[in-house]
């Protein structure tokens, strides 16, 4: 017989979940009018982010620009605040003779922490160690290559703590330093250095919170800011912008659609199980990024990705995903449809479960980009 990791406070833990269910649901009852809703939902949402920066101009910085042919890849960065840069891979199709629509593609956590944007787009000089995650997590492909391909402007950031933006080692304090990799058993090259971030995940996230924020919503804010990025540029029709992402990139994907409005077609893959349906076996295998304090007693994932409507959202599962629980992930799926009748929008959400582990293979690549193509074009 299994236990649950805390226990005898699980009970405990559990009562409190219970006593605190999501009041702010499209599917509770007082809730008739999907816009009223959306923008009540929205408001405590962004609140529970805590993350607000001043607004400020995109300003844009291109560093490179490299010719692949049919398409054109710019590597650029942008003003997310007042005191950040968001560093950027965009890529545009060649030919356009009218603005085109755009794709926000975001990458995941992977415990790989070394590179960011770079896991879904081709560059010229690629690490094994980065061709070989690819494969394992992506089919092999470069996902974004392959959307600006079928004729979307696409771009791909660095999430906070991810490639550019990761921790500087050199910087940091050497007892620190030290201790990090001294529990990582001296481990050296990529595989210690990403061993090393994963065990500061902690000392982040204590940080941000002291500081009055969550990653979440530093990871959500940016992705906004990559939106209005976009829509400064001449080649992107304002009206036809979707996003995708795999595992973190799927619950960015989840934010971005649910608090951005100007998203009108999103693909979460591997990442959509409400945080009740994760409890008592797998909460301690999610990244402290993806934790948002007291968002359950407001709002579940599901109603957060469901903000999105009346916005077309693709959810893609994985049934031998060890990430999950099977039934969590049936279950939440099962309630964003729910979710999406209540509003008369069907027709708007779709979902599938693959017999894979955890990834966002060649298959599920081609049936996401089918619905976008079909929401965008």
């Amino acid at each position: 017989m299994s236990h649950p990791p805390l226990g005898n406070l699980h009970t405990f833990i559990s009562a409190i979940a219970e006593h605190h269910p999501p009041t702010l649901s499209f599917l509770n009852p007082q809730f008739t009018d999907l816009y009223v809703w959306r923008e009540a939902a929205r408001a405590k949402a962004l609140e529970l982010l805590r993350y607000a920066p001043p607004p400020v101009q995109p300003d844009p910085q291109v560093t490179e620009v490299v010719d692949k042919g049919d398409y054109v890849r710019e590597k650029v960065s942008f003003a997310s605040a007042p005191w950040a840069r968001v560093p950027a891979y965009v890529l545009i199709p060649k030919g356009l003779g009218a603005p085109a629509p755009a794709i926000v593609a975001l990458h995941d956590h992977g415990g790989y922490y070394v590179h960011g944007k770079e896991k879904l787009v081709e560059t010229e000089r690629e690490s094994p160690h980065l061709v070989a995650y690819r494969q394992s997590g992506y089919g092999g492909r470069a996902f974004a290559d392959a959307l600006v391909r079928r004729g979307y402007v696409v771009i791909v950031i660095d999430a906070f703590y991810w490639g550019e933006r990761r921790l500087d080692l050199q910087q940091a304090p050497p007892e620190l330093v030290k201790e990090m990799q001294r529990r990582a058993q001296f481990k050296t090259g990529v595989a210690g250095v990403n061993e090393t971030y994963s065990l500061l995940e902690e000392l982040v996230m204590r940080h941000i919170v002291a500081a009055g924020a969550t990653w979440m919503g530093i990871l959500a804010h940016d992705d906004r800011a990559s939106v209005d990025y976009l829509i400064s540029r001449p080649e992107v029709d304002h009206e036809r912008i979707g996003c995708v992402g795999l595992s973190m990139g799927a619950m960015r994907t989840n934010w971005l659609f649910g608090t951005d409005l100007r998203i009108k077609v999103a693909v979460s893959a591997g990442w959509m199980t409400d945080w009740r349906e994760l409890m008592p076996e797998h909460i301690a295998r999610h990244s402290w990024a993806q934790y948002v304090p007291g968002l359950t007693g407001w709002l579940e994932l599901s109603d957060v990705a469901a903000m999105g409507m009346p916005g077309a959202l693709m959810v893609q599962q994985c049934a031998q995903d060890a990430l999950f629980p099977l039934a969590g992930m049936q279950h939440t799926c099962d309630r964003l449809a729910a979710l999406y009748d209540k509003a008369g929008l069907r027709e708007r959400f779709a979902y599938r479960f693959y017999d894979a582990p955890h990834q966002f293979n060649a298959e599920m690549q081609e049936e996401a980009f089918a619905w976008l193509d079909r929401w965008l074009k």
